[in-house]
C-alpha cells in the first residue's frame, strides 16, 4: 500500500521536474522528498482512520450439536451428510419399543382411572340411597326402643317383658352403627371424588402428566433437522447407545440461517468510525480477481479477551488495541454460490468522512484481491 503511493508520487515528481525544468539542487529534492513524506503520511492516516481494512476476517459458521433428550439404541441413521437437509428431515432415529410400550401402558391405566371415577360417582349415588334406606330403618327401630321402654310408666305397670326392652335398644344401637358405617364410607367416596386439580381427579391427572411425558419420550426417539441445513458431522452408527449428553453431541448441524455473515476484526484506532449501516467490501483468499458487496450489519458491543471470569487468584489485565481487535459482523449483499464455510476474507469499510480518499482504499483492496492469485506451494 505505502510502496504504491510511493511510487506513484516519485512518478509524479520526475514528471514535474522534467516538464517545468526544475532544477535539481539542494532546495528542490529536499522540498520534494519531505513534501512525499507529508502528502503520503497524510492520505494513509486519513484513510486508515476513516476507511478502515481488516486482513484478519471470516465467513463465519454457528454449529449446533444434536444430542437426544433420551436414552436408547440407535436403529437408523440417515446418509445425508453435508448435503442440503429441509426442517424436520430425519437424522437418526433411537428404538421405540420400550417407549411405545410406557405410553401404551400409560393409556390403559388412565381409561381405567377414569372409568374408576365414574364408579366413584355411582358409589356414591349407591351410598346415598343406601344411608336413606338405614335411616328409615334407624328411625324405626328408634321408636320401637320409645316405645318399649315405656316411658313414663313404673316397671310394674309396662306391659312389656325386660327381655322386649334390651332387644329393641340393642336393634336401635345396631342400626345406628350400621348408619355411621354407611356414612363413613359415602365421606370416603366424596373425598376420593373431591381430590381434584382444575376441576379433573388427581389420579387421572397424574396418569395424564405421565402420558404426556412418555409421549414426549417417543416423539424424542426421532432426531430431526431443527432448521434447514446440514449436517456436517455424523458420530452416530446403528447399534451405538445415544445418550443426553450435550457436551459430547453425536450430530454437528449447520443451519442455513446462520451462514450468511462476514466477522472482521479491526484495531481498536477505528473504532470511532465502525457503524451499521456503513459500506463494506469483502474479498476472498479463495476467489482472487473479485470483490464483493456488503454492509456492516452490528459492531460487537464487548472484546472477548476483556471478559474476566471468577478464579483463585487475582485477575490481571491484558489489553493490546493491535491484538485485541472490536469485532464487526458484515453481510454480503449477493454471497456466492458454494462458498466454503469459515473462508478467510479481507473487509474494507467505508464512513462517509473523507469519502473521497476512499478511492485509495478500493484500489488498494483489489489489489490485495489480485495478488490472491499468487501463491506458492512448498
Amino acid at each position: 500500500m505505502d510502496i504504491l503511493l510511493i511510487l506513484t508520487y516519485t512518478a509524479i515528481c520526475y514528471c514535474v521536474f522534467k516538464v517545468f525544468k526544475v532544477p535539481v539542487n539542494k532546495w528542490t529534492v529536499p522540498t520534494a522528498f519531505l513534501g512525499g513524506v507529508f502528502l503520503i503520511g497524510a492520505l494513509l492516516l486519513i484513510m486508515n482512520y476513516n476507511h478502515p481494512y481488516s486482513d484478519s476476517a471470516q465467513k463465519a459458521v454457528i454449529t449446533s450439536g444434536l444430542s437426544p433428550l433420551i436414552k436408547g439404541e440407535v436403529i437408523q441413521v440417515t446418509d445425508k451428510v453435508n448435503v442440503p437437509m429441509k426442517k424436520g428431515e430425519l437424522i437418526y432415529r433411537i428404538d421405540p419399543t420400550a417407549f411405545l410400550a410406557r405410553r401404551d401402558a400409560l393409556k390403559a391405566s388412565l381409561v381405567s382411572a377414569e372409568h374408576d371415577v365414574l364408579g366413584l360417582q355411582a358409589s356414591l349415588d349407591a351410598a346415598d340411597a343406601q344411608i336413606k334406606q338405614q335411616r328409615a330403618i334407624r328411625d324405626k327401630a328408634f321408636k320401637d326402643s320409645q316405645r318399649f321402654s315405656c316411658s313414663g310408666l313404673s316397671k310394674e305397670n309396662c306391659p312389656y317383658a325386660e327381655r322386649d326392652i334390651t332387644t329393641a335398644q340393642q336393634n336401635l344401637k345396631a342400626e345406628d352403627e350400621k348408619l355411621n358405617q354407611l356414612t363413613s364410607n359415602k365421606q370416603q367416596i366424596n373425598e376420593q371424588l373431591n381430590s381434584q386439580i382444575g376441576g379433573v381427579n388427581a389420579k387421572v391427572v397424574n396418569l395424564q402428566a405421565q402420558l404426556k411425558e412418555a409421549q414426549f419420550n417417543l416423539d424424542n426417539t426421532v432426531v430431526r433437522a431443527p432448521t434447514d441445513g446440514y449436517v456436517t458431522q455424523l458420530l452416530v452408527k446403528p447399534g451405538q447407545i445415544a445418550t443426553p449428553f450435550a457436551m459430547t453431541p453425536l450430530v454437528v448441524f449447520v443451519s442455513d440461517s446462520q451462514r450468511k455473515n462476514i466477522i472482521a476484526s479491526f484495531r481498536q484506532n477505528a473504532s470511532m468510525r465502525l457503524e451499521p449501516g456503513n459500506e463494506a467490501e469483502i474479498v476472498f483468499t479463495a476467489i482472487p480477481g473479485e470483490v464483493f458487496k456488503g454492509k456492516v450489519v452490528q459492531v460487537m458491543p464487548a472484546i472477548a479477551d476483556g471478559a474476566y471470569r471468577p478464579s483463585g487468584v487475582m485477575q490481571s489485565i491484558s489489553v493490546d488495541p493491535k491484538q485485541n481487535g472490536i469485532h464487526v459482523e458484515i453481510s454480503l449483499d449477493n454471497p456466492p454460490a458454494g462458498l466454503v464455510e469459515g473462508i478467510a476474507a479481507q473487509v474494507a469499510v467505508y464512513s462517509e468522512h473523507f469519502h473521497h480518499v476512499a478511492i485509495i482504499r478500493r484500489v488498494l483492496l483489489r489489489m490485495t484481491s489480485w495478488l490472491h492469485y499468487l501463491y506458492f506451494d512448498h
